[in-house]
């Protein structure tokens, strides 16, 4: 839109959105996280979740939901917390509203689209002008 392609702009806004909520429908906040809980690598203990920089591409968004999914974790009260069974057979907890499987996997890759999405148009938007797309003969 910053350009002057209006409507471009607002299809490609209109297809982030619904890919980012899609994302976080279907995983919830936790496809947005910048660690990785300790149930999912117990040796490391959690590490860092290498899709949050796919994620970040989509700017102050996934640094908002990203925040709010650690401040609703870390401060979960015990009642929240559920008993798994971890990789190497021991007890573990985990938040209760976390989604787990494939659910958790594909809210994750719907935010990091989302994000690299953004990414790419940016460096679009960014390399050339309006008359260069319009210059065409179309």
């Amino acid at each position: 839109m910053s350009i002057g392609e209006k409507g471009r702009g607002v299809r490609i806004l209109v297809g982030f959105l619904v890919l980012w909520f899609s994302g976080l429908l279907i995983g919830g906040l936790g496809s947005v996280r910048y660690w990785d809980p300790p149930y999912t690598n117990p040796a490391a203990g959690g590490k860092m979740n290498l899709w949050f920089i796919a994620q970040a591409a989509a700017g102050p968004i996934a640094f908002g939901f990203g925040a709010l999914d650690a401040s609703l974790i870390r401060g979960a009260e015990e009642d929240e917390l559920i008993e798994i069974t971890m990789h190497d057979q021991t007890i573990g907890t985990a938040y209760r509203y976390t989604a787990i499987g494939h659910a958790a996997d594909f809210g994750t890759l719907f935010c990091a689209l989302a994000g690299l999405i953004n990414f790419a148009v940016a460096l679009d938007a960014g390399g050339r002008t309006t008359p260069d797309r319009r210059g065409g003969g179309r």
